[in-house]
């Protein structure tokens, strides 16, 4: 990264600790690294020091290295730290924190401002952001939850899913797909949940995750079996919109979550069959996160976990497989 951006800010006691980091974008696991850096503090009275753990990584995180996403988000330091969803204990609370939080809450959040990131000993967050963590969950299962799981709980209601919706959510194996799945039939209601998978794994997780129907995307085109099915919302995970059009129902709509939110081709497919499409981001929601842990607490949502990298010093294992492309589930590291 350039060596104009500012240095990780030194911890007032000069505590320190581990976490992986990049100072350059590369696109592969060498541009990353185990180092030892400054431990972040409570600066302001909402926050939360949280012993991380385990923590989970995301697409986004790919991304970051790669270098492709600093037009919009640029890195704020000098060594970027990876990660966004972690699990952990909270260690300090700040003054308003502490109505919300005590010290030995066992949490669960997916990082929003990004002081520092999430594949680390020790995060610092606001209230907002926080949520208890399933008490029935491990903290790799529940560091497995939040961006995927706000990400698709977001985008469902945007779509407008309610009770006996018609839902198509392509990729259901993926870590996104397999709690859309979950979401729309168990918190949402949804009538009939479609996606797309391989034979094997990937159909056997989306059966788990209770889709009603799934498409074997190596043998089939979705865009040609489920020609005229007239989905009530498409939740395109793959930057596949413009396909989209012959399945959506009138009033329908299409909501992207890759792709760009400037899709010309979408918007046209969407408006041709009498419905509508968006781009959305999700935000970091820590009553979100509380209103998804009473169904992974109940058992009626589950996690699904590739892989686990057992120590930090073995991140390698998680984001390579992140890298590959081929997980079936998430990617998690352990780090206490």
């Amino acid at each position: 990264m350039p060596s104009t951006k500012p240095s990780i800010p030194e911890h007032p006691d000069g505590e320190t600790m581990k976490a992986v980091c990049f100072t350059a974008f590369g696109k592969d696991s060498d541009a990353l690294s185990v180092q030892t850096i400054p431990k972040p503090f409570i600066e302001a009275p909402e926050e939360v020091l949280i012993k991380v753990h385990a923590a989970a990584l995301n697409p986004i995180d790919k991304l970051r290295v790669f270098g492709y996403i600093t037009g919009f988000m640029p890195e704020k330091h000098d060594t970027g730290i990876l990660g966004y969803d972690v699990s952990g204990v909270v260690e300090k609370v700040g003054e308003e924190a502490s109505k919300s939080f005590k010290v030995g809450d066992e949490v669960f959040v997916r990082l929003a401002g990004m002081k520092y990131g999430g594949l680390a000993e020790h995060v610092v967050c606001s209230v907002p952001e926080i949520a208890i963590k399933p008490s029935n969950l491990s903290f790799s299962e529940a560091a497995s939850i939040p961006l995927a799981g706000l990400t698709a709980l977001q985008a469902l209601r945007t779509g407008g899913v309610k009770e006996g919706s018609k839902v198509f959510i392509p990729a259901g194996a993926g870590g996104v797909g397999s709690l859309a799945i979950q979401i729309a039939k168990k918190m949402l209601k949804a009538g009939h949940v479609c996606t797309t998978a391989s034979a094997g794994v990937g159909t056997e997780i989306c059966t788990k995750a209770g889709a009603d129907r799934i498409v074997d995307y190596r043998n089939q085109k979705f865009e040609e079996v489920l020609q005229g099915e007239d989905f009530d919302m498409i939740f395109d995970t793959m930057g596949e919109a413009a396909k989209m059009g012959g399945l959506l129902g009138k009033g329908g709509k299409i909501i992207s979550i890759t792709g760009g939110a400037d899709d010309g081709a979408a918007e046209k497919v969407a408006k041709d069959a009498g419905g509508t499409w968006e781009f959305i981001f999700m935000h970091s929601s820590g009553a979100e996160l509380t209103e998804m842990a009473t169904f992974l607490e109940s058992g009626d949502m589950i996690p699904f976990i590739d892989t686990v990298a057992e120590s930090l010093e073995d991140f390698k294992v998680a984001f390579g497989k992140l890298v590959s492309g081929r997980s079936k589930g998430k990617c998690v590291i352990k780090i206490a």
